[in-house]
């Protein structure tokens, strides 16, 4: 998306053999998200529903009621993910927000990014990562999201070289006008990861697409 790096938004920009393919990673407005604080407990809020990569800006709906959670070391700070079925290895880089309230984007193509002020990957509650899914020369980093099927794994290494271990357990396709923000961002029992990019056809009045792709997976 050409303004991806502004939040998370695209052109459709491949031949035309290549259009069909779903594009981009995610956006995600936030309310009232505060800073990360090291040792502490904190109030932080979902980001909203419809969240997803849209291109362009993106009517979303009403924001998720915050929830609490403990904030954790750097030592289990997510470095990079690996998805072997789909050929996906990449960095992570953490995403934080822009001044208007959206996720930053990941400065490359090729690179994933991670919700920073979210729940670390193998702590209890949701972790976020976001990808490209296009750029314009071609595939990006979630280029083939979509080709992921329950059972598959996907391992995160963290900042202590601990690797952790995702089982996928879904793979659903939501409208961005009606998101279920509160299932896919809220507070969790056990430690669970979403991957989510765009998918859907394409709006070329608004210049975004309909749906978000979310990946969900269970540790083990």
């Amino acid at each position: 998306m050409s303004r991806y790096a502004a939040a998370h938004r695209v052109h459709r920009r491949w031949p035309p053999r290549a259009a069909g393919l779903v594009v981009l990673g995610t956006l995600m407005v936030l309310a009232g998200a505060g800073s990360l604080l090291a040792h502490s407990t904190r109030s932080t809020a979902q980001p909203r529903a419809g969240a997803g990569a849209g291109a362009y800006g993106d009517a979303l709906a009403g924001p998720v009621p915050a929830s609490t959670r403990p904030a954790v070391a750097s030592a289990t700070l997510p470095i990079r993910l690996r998805i072997p079925s789909i050929q996906v290895d990449t960095a992570l880089q953490p995403l934080g927000l822009q001044p208007d309230g959206t996720l930053q984007a990941p400065s490359q193509w090729q690179v994933a990014g991670w919700f920073r002020a979210g729940v670390h990957p193998g702590s209890p509650g949701p972790a976020v990562i976001a990808g490209h899914i296009d750029s314009r020369s071609g595939p990006a980093v979630f280029s083939r999201l979509h080709e992921l099927r329950g059972g598959e794994i996907v391992f995160i290494t963290r900042a202590d070289h601990s690797v952790v271990r995702f089982v996928v357990d879904d793979i659903a396709r939501y409208r961005k006008d009606n998101f279920p923000a509160a299932m896919v961002y809220g507070p969790q029992p056990l430690p669970v990861l979403r991957l989510i990019t765009c998918t859907g056809a394409f709006d070329a009045h608004a210049h975004s697409y309909l749906e978000n792709l979310v990946v969900s997976a269970h540790l083990t």
